[in-house]
């Protein structure tokens, strides 16, 4: 064999050794990112869930969470008509008119929503939701926010059962947040009243799977 032609050879199979290097680099690379990103996306869902209990009437992460309950759906002085006019004065005077999609019962029914979150009033339905087990008729008012002009969209009454987050605040089961009906559900028997009280034992396991994830996460970053 010439000497050209082994130095050909030579410089080939330097070139195949290293490009067979880069390619377990790169693979290893691509593998390091996917396993991020798999990591990443299972680990958003639990830090959302530790914001909000997973069980119905367990202590509450806010200790004034029923009370801006109260402010924003069973306020003091809501109109008892469906006047557009007179809906967006009430909500400026509340400052109200960031909210797009807003839910409000009569002042006459807060013991009954208050019942919700009760065994004779509500049935579980999943998370920290609870749903009456009566209808309810409230007013739902839609609210422009992108003009800022609280301008009102539409109003309209509704009568189905309500869903509602139940947390306890000084030993009491209260409702700290109205969720939307939108495939108008209702109560079923099979479903453990509400009102119970849970155990904390599921949230220590969601921050300890967290703690382990962000673990996981770091030690695949330096890697």
């Amino acid at each position: 064999m010439t000497s050209s032609r082994i130095f050909t050879h030579t410089l080939f199979i330097q070139f195949r050794s290293k490009w067979s290097v880069h390619k377990v680099e790169v693979t290893n690379r691509i593998f390091t990112m996917i396993s991020f990103l798999v990591l990443l996306a299972s680990v958003l869902p639990l830090i959302h869930s530790l914001d909000k209990n997973p069980n119905p009437c367990m202590p509450a992460k806010y200790n004034n969470a029923y009370n801006v309950f109260l402010k924003r759906h069973i306020p003091d002085g809501a109109p008892h008509t469906l006047d557009q006019n007179a809906w967006q004065a009430f909500l400026r005077k509340i400052n109200m008119c960031d909210r797009p999609t807003q839910s409000f019962f009569r002042a006459n029914e807060r013991r009954r929503v208050d019942n919700v979150c009760t065994k004779a009033g509500g049935k579980t339905l999943s998370g920290n939701l609870c749903i009456s087990k009566e209808k309810f008729s409230f007013v739902t008012v839609r609210v422009d926010t992108a003009e800022g002009t609280c301008g009102i969209r539409n109003i309209r009454n509704e009568s189905k059962h309500i869903i509602l987050a139940c947390e306890d605040i000084g030993d009491v089961c209260q409702p700290v947040h109205f969720e939307g009906n939108p495939k108008d559900e209702v109560p079923s028997n099979n479903q453990l009243d509400c009102g119970a009280r849970s155990g904390t034992k599921p949230i220590a396991l969601n921050v300890s799977m967290l703690l382990f994830t962000v673990v996981a996460l770091i030690c695949i970053s330096k890697g």
